[in-house]
């Protein structure tokens, strides 16, 4: 809108570019005449891992960054903060040798106040950053990896004395219709003067270029006060955000300090009405709507969760694409910027909190942890920890009008038995305080299929087998995974509909894959679980879901042919070196003819000049043998530290190669400078070496050829050798098969009777993928035992099976070992 001077008043730089890092602990690096010249030149986004390709193994200890900030003289007498958009997860944050600040949470945003201890001209900033699991910070486990690091953006923001608070503004619409909507807005105005102030505040509200409402508000901020200004207004026949029109509305807010401008400040929101349903599912402004969607992790091939907002953006894109329109964003908190563009594209999103486990062996030290603490004295500051990371994420992410719920969790019922009624309380009071904090949206509890969490929140999102079982639970109930199934390009052309998502039930309210992308993981294969892969090159399963969703005929399938040529494209040829921005850039192997070709000869991509980086430094390979070059077709990201022009040269051995120019927008490199590029860690660690045994099957997922109603299949992994799994006296499969979400190495399999076994025979089996089994036990007609122990010695495999091929016998416990 013409007139509204966005920025007067504040000003917010990003810092991203010019850091200095070095992987260890160096806490005399907080002076300013510390000796850094051997550190690493690098730019944030950044994470301790990189380069990583999703292995098992990570850098776990401290890393340490440092940077000149300078400070403008004519800042006297204002506010200044370090802004932090995430940094896993325990950073102190020093300036000019003094400590400023520290934040304990790898996921959520962060303010440090350095008013007091800058000084005009050069300030040597120091962030000293560990990565190291403790017992008292959500998450104390979980399977994706956990590199440390300053991975999102981090930016300077300068302000009057009077301003509006970080993240200060809240707009809801508590009441709307295709006629009219009524807009409240909630502005916290904070003084850090030692005067009361007589302030004006002004919100305007703009559609476009449109200016839809102005409302004026006199009133007095206290010295060193913060007041909450509330203001509403009703606007008619608003624009409604939906994800085929996703409109969006402009809160301008302008702060008077008498007749001066003081702050001003933009909060983009949207206008709309929905509701999650017990009976009738869910419903978008006053219509039923069909969520369908998939879960998505942060991290990117090369760069792990060092992502630029172009990434994120492609990242949704590709989930629209293909015909989908939800994202549950899994198991964390994700980048601000994300919502964002959620609202901008269209898509519905689930944010959730990273209070999770997944199950498998439960060590303390180690992200494989009880998900509560089996430690009394841990508890308190785990719980606050919890509930820290949720007030942060609705305060950030609270006015996006894609958000349609906050979860507070995943999976917590992977808790050691003896907390898990302490789990549970911990997800009421994770419930009340976000129904306190935004009553406007219900709070859901992810992962619910065990141990009555689902009934403790608004909506219980089920996963793995949970489909099947809770079927009409009679509360509003989601499916927020399904159709897991291990992959790499180029996969299947096929849906992953099955375990009770196969049908549509007017009750449930949606259904989202597990998962969209490839991601790092400390589990062995969990992370190959996507549609698209870890460089972002969609699978054919995601070319099944855009045919059939969307009705986008899938491509044709490249053929073996004679190399000649490679191809370099890229998703842009310019890009910003702050961070922000990086270019998608793809190899294609041609023919003499100019057609793509399956042949995957090696090729190595090379910077020739300019500032662009690959996460393995001024070249990288793309190759059959490293898995990243599939049909003829590789991919990678590059990112910038410095402006000018960047070429990038592709070299195969035989073959003509191909040049790519990215115009870098930037500073250009000083001269004589050359940067030290960065390293891969001086050392990488896994999980500890095991001491003993675990059941690795105790609350898994089951499936079964069928159930009689009182006793379900769930009952051979929730440990009680009271309850069993009984087929029906029809069915004529006689099957119960437990899935452990990934490839395991087992050890022993002991199976429970509800009775003595005599004349029933049944088999064990093993497999992958629930066509292939490997039987590893068939017991004997006469044999008689209620319980057996088979020692299968390290067998790898995701299922186990047992069949009876005649007459059934009731199965209590399938205890997995490893």
């Amino acid at each position: 809108m013409a007139g509204i001077e966005d920025g007067m008043g504040r000003e917010k730089m990003l810092l991203n570019e010019g850091w200095k890092f070095l992987h260890g602990d160096f806490p005399g690096a907080k002076t300013e005449d510390y000796e850094d010249g051997e550190w690493y030149d690098i730019g944030l986004p950044h994470s301790f891992g990189i380069p990583y390709f999703m292995e098992h193994e990570f850098y776990v200890g401290y890393g340490c960054y440092r940077k000149k900030l300078h400070v403008k003289k004519d800042w006297a007498g204002k506010c200044l903060y370090l802004e932090f958009l995430g940094s896993f997860q325990e950073t102190e944050v020093y300036l000019n040798g003094e400590l400023a600040g520290t934040h304990r949470g790898g996921y959520t945003p962060f303010l440090i106040d350095i008013t007091k201890l800058a000084h005009p001209g050069d300030n040597q900033l120091f962030v000293r950053v560990n990565n190291l699991w403790n017992p008292r910070i959500a998450p104390r486990a979980g399977e994706h990896v956990f590199n440390g690091g300053i991975y999102r953006d981090v930016s300077l923001i300068v302000e009057e004395t009077i301003h509006v608070a970080w993240y200060g503004t809240c707009v809801t619409t508590p009441e709307v219709s295709e006629e009219q909507a009524l807009v409240q807005i909630a502005t916290e105005l904070e003084n850090r003067s030692g005067e009361e102030v007589q302030c004006r505040l002004e919100s305007i509200l703009v559609c476009g270029e449109t200016e839809a409402a102005r409302i004026c508000t006199a009133l007095t901020v206290p010295a060193g006060e913060t007041v909450l200004a509330k203001q509403e207004e009703i606007l008619q026949h608003p624009l409604l955000w939906h994800p085929d029109t996703p409109h969006m509305y402009t809160l301008v807010t302008r702060l008077y300090a008498g007749e001066r401008l003081a702050d001003c400040c933009e909060t983009p929101f949207g206008i709309r009405w929905f509701s999650f349903t017990a009976d009738r599912g869910f419903f978008l402004n006053g219509k039923h709507y069909k969520i369908h969607g998939a879960n998505v992790h942060q991290d990117h091939a090369g760069w792990s969760d060092a992502v630029s907002h172009t990434g994120i953006r492609r990242d949704i894109s590709m989930v629209k694409e293909c015909g989908m329109n939800f994202i549950r964003g899994s198991h964390y908190p994700h980048h601000p910027y994300f919502a964002e563009e959620c609202d901008r594209q269209g898509i519905l999103f689930w944010s959730e909190n990273c209070f999770w486990e997944t199950g498998g062996p439960r060590e303390e030290g180690y992200w494989t942890a009880s998900a509560y603490p089996v430690k009394e004295e841990d508890e308190e500051e785990f719980e606050q920890s919890c509930m820290q990371t949720l007030a942060e994420m609705i305060r950030v992410n609270r006015n996006h009008p894609s958000i349609i719920v906050w979860s507070m969790c995943n999976e917590p019922f992977f808790s050691n038995i003896e907390v898990m009624e302490k789990a549970k309380a911990l997800v009421k009071k994770l419930v009340e305080l976000s129904h306190r904090l935004d009553p406007t949206r219900q709070a859901a509890v992810g992962g619910v299929q065990r141990g009555g969490f689902d009934a403790l929140g608004d909506v219980a999102g089920y996963n793995g087998d949970g489909a099947s079982i809770f079927h009409d639970p009679g509360f509003p109930n989601f499916v927020s995974e399904y159709g897991s199934s291990f992959s790499d390009r180029p996969g299947t052309f096929c849906h992953r509909y099955r375990d009770g998502v196969e049908k549509e039930y007017p009750w449930r309210s949606g259904k989202s894959l597990w998962c969209a992308f490839h991601h790092g993981s400390i589990l062995w294969d969990m992370g190959h679980m996507g549609i698209i892969d870890y460089y972002r090159l969609p699978l054919d399963d995601w070319y099944w879901y855009r045919e059939n969703l969307r009705g986008i005929p899938a491509p044709q399938k490249p053929a073996p042919g004679i190399p000649a040529h490679i191809r370099l494209t890229s998703d842009r040829l310019r890009m910003k070196c702050d961070g922000t921005e990086d270019a998608w850039i793809r190899a294609e192997v041609l023919d003499g003819e100019g057609r793509r070709i399956s042949n995957t000869p090696d090729v190595t991509l090379e910077i020739v000049s300019g500032g662009g980086i690959f996460p393995t430094g001024k070249s990288f390979r793309l190759s059959a043998q490293a898995g990243n070059f599939i049909e003829g077709l590789g991919a990678i990201e590059l990112h910038a530290l410095y402006g000018g022009d960047t070429v990038i040269r592709a070299v195969s051995e035989g073959l003509t190669g191909d040049e790519l120019c990215i115009c870098v927008d930037g500073l250009p490199k000083p001269d004589g400078w050359e940067p030290n590029i960065l390293q891969a860690p001086p050392c990488v660690s896994g999980a500890p070496e095991r001491r003993r045994l675990f059941d690795i099957g105790i609350n898994r997922p089951v499936f079964a050829s069928s159930a009689v109603r009182e006793h379900p299949s769930r009952n051979v992994t929730d440990g009680d050798n009271e309850t069993f799994w009984l087929p029906e006296e029809t069915d004529e499969e006689r099957w119960v098969l437990v899935d452990l979400e990934g490839t395991k190495e087992i050890e022993e399999v002991t199976l429970v009777f509800s009775d003595v076994v005599i004349n029933d025979i049944y088999e064990v089996a093993l497999t992958d993928d629930r066509k292939n089994f490997y039987v590893i036990y068939t017991s004997n007609k006469g044999d008689a035992n209620n319980c057996i122990t088979l020692h299968v010695k390290g067998k790898k495999a995701r299922y186990i099976r047992v069949r009876f091929p005649e007459k059934a016998a009731g199965v209590c416990k399938v205890e997995i070992m490893a």
